[in-house]
C-alpha cells in the first residue's frame, strides 16, 4: 500500500511494475458484459491496462493505434501488450521488467499470419561499453524474443494473442472499431462489440496507485491555484493567469490542462482583471495522466454585497453537500441536497451544481447512448470513487462570478477530501 503523499518516484516505480487499473472491479465489470476480453487501443485505456502511454500517439495523434493492450477475464492479473518490436525496445523496456508481449513488426494486417525472424534493433558496435539503459533495453528485447518471435504484422500479432489467452473463440470488446476489422478479416467466430463504455465503468473506482497518484495531482493542483491567486491584481489579463498557470502547475510537476477565470477557459481571452471585482479561478491539471480538479473565488478588492453573497451561496452549497455525501448516493442526490440547501440557506442564486467522476479526464465516467451522443447517467456512488461536486454560480450582474470545488474519494460511509483545503474565498 502506498502512503499517501507517496514520492514521485515512488509512483512511477509503481506504475512500471503494473498498470493503475484496479483488477478486481475490471473483473467485475468484464462478468457484467460478459466478455471474455477488452482490446485496449485507445491510449487513455492502455495507460490505464498497463502504465505505459504509447508514445506514437503523442506524436501521431489521431491516426490508427499501433500499441494495444489485451485484458482476459480469466487471467485479469495478467494484461498482455502488443506493440511493434521497435516500439518496445525504444519505449516500452525502459525501466521495466519482462512483460508478456506480442510484437510484430509492420504496422499492418494482412492474411499472412506468421513470424519474422529476429534481427539487430539499435545494433551494438562495440566501440564503447553499453549504458545501463541499453544493457536494459537489449535485455528486455531479447528475453521478450526468446519467449516469442515478432509477427509479421499488428493482425497476426493481435491474433496470436488473443488465441493463446483463449479468448479467440469468446466475447471481445473493444475501443476501437480498428480491432473489429482485424478479428473479421482472420474469421473470428464469437461476439465483439463496442465496450469503450466498459472500459469507463472500470476507471471509476480506483486502486490503490490510483488514489496515490490522485492525491499528488490535487496537492500539486490546489498550490498551482493558489500561487495564481496570489497573482490576481487589478489590471492583470486573464491571459496573464493562464500563464501563470502552466508556470506554476509545471513548477509542481504537473501539467496545465485548463484555468478558468471569471467562467472564461478560453487563453485568448483578452478581458482584465477590474478593482472590486470578485472572480472564480477553476483549475485543471494532471500528474502522469491523474487530474486534478479545484475552484476558488478571488475577491480583488472589496467585492459588492451581490457578488460577497453569491460567494457565501457557493462555499455554503458545497459544505452541506460534501457532508452527506456517502455510498448509495446518485448524481441526482448530490443536485437535490445543493438546491435543498440554498433554500435553506436563504440563498437566492442559481447555482449549476455539477457532480462528476475525476481521473484519468477531467469527467472521466460511462455515458449513455443518446443517438450516437453521450447523455450523463445518474451514477450511483460507491467506495473507491473519486469525484468533484462544481458549484459555480450562473447569475449574471452581481459584480462577478463564484465557485466552490474539491476533489473527494468516496469512502465506506462517506467522504474525504484528498487535498488541502483553502478558505472558499482568497482576498487580494
Amino acid at each position: 500500500m502506498l502512503h499517501r503523499n507517496a514520492s514521485d518516484d515512488a509512483l512511477l516505480d509503481g506504475l512500471n511494475a503494473a498498470g493503475p487499473i484496479h483488477l478486481a472491479e475490471a473483473h467485475a465489470v468484464m462478468e457484467r458484459w460478459g466478455l471474455d476480453a477488452l482490446v485496449c487501443a485507445q491510449p487513455v485505456n492502455v495507460f490505464h491496462a498497463l502504465g505505459h502511454w504509447p508514445q506514437i500517439a503523442r506524436t501521431r495523434i489521431g491516426q490508427p493505434a499501433g500499441t494495444f493492450a489485451i485484458l482476459s477475464r480469466r487471467q485479469i492479473d495478467r494484461p498482455v501488450l502488443v506493440t511493434s518490436r521497435f516500439l518496445h525496445f525504444y519505449t516500452y523496456a525502459d525501466g521495466r521488467g519482462p512483460v508478456e508481449a506480442f510484437l510484430y513488426d509492420d504496422l499492418s494486417d494482412g492474411e499472412d499470419l506468421g513470424q519474422n525472424g529476429d534481427f539487430p534493433l539499435c545494433p551494438d558496435r562495440g566501440l564503447a561499453p553499453l549504458s545501463a539503459m541499453e544493457l536494459h533495453r537489449f535485455a528486455i528485447s531479447a528475453a521478450a524474443l526468446r519467449h516469442r518471435a515478432a509477427y509479421r504484422h499488428a493482425g497476426g500479432a493481435l491474433v496470436a494473442a488473443l488465441r493463446e489467452m483463449g479468448a479467440w473463440g469468446g466475447r471481445i470488446g473493444w475501443d476501437d472499431p480498428l480491432i473489429a476489422g482485424v478479428l473479421a478479416r482472420h474469421g473470428h467466430e464469437g461476439a465483439n462489440i463496442a465496450a469503450d463504455n466498459a472500459m469507463r465503468e472500470i476507471r471509476l473506482i480506483k486502486s490503490p496507485l490510483e488514489i496515490a497518484l490522485m492525491r499528488r495531482a490535487a496537492r500539486a493542483n490546489v498550490e498551482a491555484l493558489q500561487a495564481v491567486a496570489q497573482g490576481v491584481r487589478a489590471g492583470a489579463s486573464y491571459r496573464d493567469l493562464h500563464a501563470l498557470f502552466r508556470a506554476e502547475a509545471a513548477a509542481r510537476g504537473n501539467t496545465a490542462v485548463f484555468l478558468n477565470v471569471d467562467r472564461s477557459s478560453s487563453e485568448t481571452s483578452p478581458h482584465r482583471i477590474a478593482d472590486g471585482q470578485a472572480l472564480f479561478l477553476d483549475a485543471v491539471s494532471h500528474f502522469q495522466n491523474y487530474h486534478g480538479d479545484f475552484a476558488r473565488t478571488v475577491f480583488v478588492g472589496e467585492p459588492t454585497r451581490a457578488a460577497a453573497r453569491a460567494a457565501d451561496a457557493a462555499a455554503f452549497a458545497w459544505r452541506a453537500v460534501r457532508e452527506e455525501i456517502r455510498p448509495g448516493l446518485r448524481f441526482s442526490d448530490i443536485v437535490r441536497i445543493g438546491q435543498e440547501a440554498l433554500k435553506r440557506g436563504g440563498f437566492d442564486v442559481q447555482v449549476g451544481f455539477g457532480p462528476h467522476s475525476c481521473g484519468l479526464a477531467h469527467t472521466d465516467e460511462p455515458g449513455e447512448d443518446a443517438g450516437g451522443f453521450w447523455r450523463k447517467p445518474d451514477i450511483e456512488l460507491r467506495p473507491g470513487m473519486v469525484i468533484s461536486v462544481d458549484c459555480p454560480v450562473l447569475d449574471s450582474g452581481l459584480g462577478g462570478s463564484a465557485h466552490c470545488e474539491d476533489l473527494v474519494l468516496i469512502t465506506a460511509d462517506g467522504c474525504e477530501t484528498i487535498h488541502s483545503s483553502p478558505p472558499a474565498v482568497i482576498v487580494v
